[in-house]
């Protein structure tokens, strides 16, 4: 079982306190998942974000060019990284796959829950979507650095 040093170690929940951590703790699900596992498929609908605990994942893009079925590696996520957090910010479809590349465990934490948390605690609920915000924020920087860099890309991804 994660503890709330651990959870508290990762950018997500960076700043909160550990009562806050202890109720967060009750709301999240523990997982696990086995080497070659779907975790979550592109487009499908999806209300969960996930804190991997151990392991590593990739997270897969569709690609007609590639050979594998769920698309082409666009990043490999480990322990502390979070995915499916866009879907609780913009209530889309999920915009990737992700895979498990070894046994995976992660902490799972539901649309739901976040709005319990909203409704119990706001100030530790703005803590944890401004860290979300962040997160966002930093991955937006290095799309931004990889379309600079990459052959033929003639603008940022992103505008500013």
């Amino acid at each position: 079982m994660e503890t709330v040093r651990f959870l508290q170690d990762q950018p997500l929940f960076g700043g909160v306190g550990d009562s806050a951590m202890q109720a967060i703790m009750r709301l999240m699900r523990p997982q696990e998942f086995s080497t070659g596992e779907v975790i979550v498929r592109e487009d499908e609908d999806g209300d969960s974000l996930f804190v991997i605990c151990s392991g590593t994942v990739e997270v897969l893009k569709a690609c007609p060019t590639t050979a594998d079925p769920l698309g082409k590696r666009i990043a490999v996520l480990q322990v502390g990284d979070v995915f499916g957090e866009m879907e609780l910010i913009d209530m889309q479809r999920r915009s990737a796959s992700i895979r498990a590349l070894e046994p995976v465990r992660v902490l799972a934490l539901d649309n739901g829950s976040l709005f319990h948390l909203y409704e119990s605690d706001l100030p530790t609920f703005t803590l944890i979507v401004m860290n979300l915000a962040r997160e966002l924020s930093r991955r937006l920087r290095c799309i931004d650095d990889l379309a600079v860099r990459s052959p033929g890309v003639t603008g940022s991804a992103t505008a500013h």
